[in-house]
């Protein structure tokens, strides 16, 4: 198999994490959203995209995440039950739209001045970022883990986010407000899927 994506995109790093996780070996190819590879095997144009060993393509991380779990039932990252599956893919959920509302703002302040988004679109975003940490902490609590008594794809999009919000907005201080997400910030950042999958510094 060949993932195309590159190393800065958050979504492309959740899914090389869980290729790490579940111990499947692939082919990285550093691609961007708009190379000619990237565009013929996704009508899109976005990454990460995932070319099979057939050739067919998958894209968007969510389903390649689930279709990487599918393939090997060792380490498991979503669970089968349905109400356990349910809430793991909803931690998902939060981690993408974070990444969603960072990725916004960190694309929007690389433009001039006077091409930028005004400041009722960035306090949008940021509300969203907020909301997604905070409801994050609530349900986090003092666990080991997002969800469950094992190490999911909860806590793979909860890295993720987490990760890319401090990469790429350093301004915004989030830890103070947020214990329990610091603490498996740190956790999450010494795993070794997590330590092989750091971008490059920009």
């Amino acid at each position: 198999m060949k993932l195309l994506g590159t190393g800065g995109s958050p979504y492309v790093r959740k899914v090389r994490v869980a290729f790490a996780e579940k111990g499947i070996p692939y082919d990285y190819v550093v691609a961007r959203a708009s190379s000619a590879e990237v565009g013929a095997a996704n009508p899109l144009a976005k990454i990460p995209v995932l070319i099979r060993d057939d050739g067919r393509a998958l894209y968007d991380s969510a389903v390649i995440v689930e279709y990487l779990d599918g393939l090997t039932p060792a380490n498991r990252l979503i669970p089968e039950a349905l109400d356990a599956r349910i809430e793991v893919k909803r931690w998902e959920a939060l981690g993408d739209g974070i990444m969603d509302a960072t990725v916004a703002i960190s694309h929007d302040e690389r433009l001039p001045l006077e091409k930028r988004q005004p400041p009722e679109w960035y306090a949008r975003q940021q509300k969203k970022i907020d909301a997604g940490l905070a409801a994050m902490e609530r349900e986090l609590g003092g666990r080991a883990f997002c969800f469950g008594a094992g190490f999911s794809l909860a806590d793979i999009a909860c890295g993720a986010a987490l990760g890319y919000l401090d990469r790429v907005l350093p301004k915004f201080v989030w830890r103070p407000d947020h214990a329990g997400l610091c603490r498996h910030a740190e956790v999450l950042a010494a795993r070794e899927s997590f330590k092989t999958t750091l971008p490059d510094p920009a």
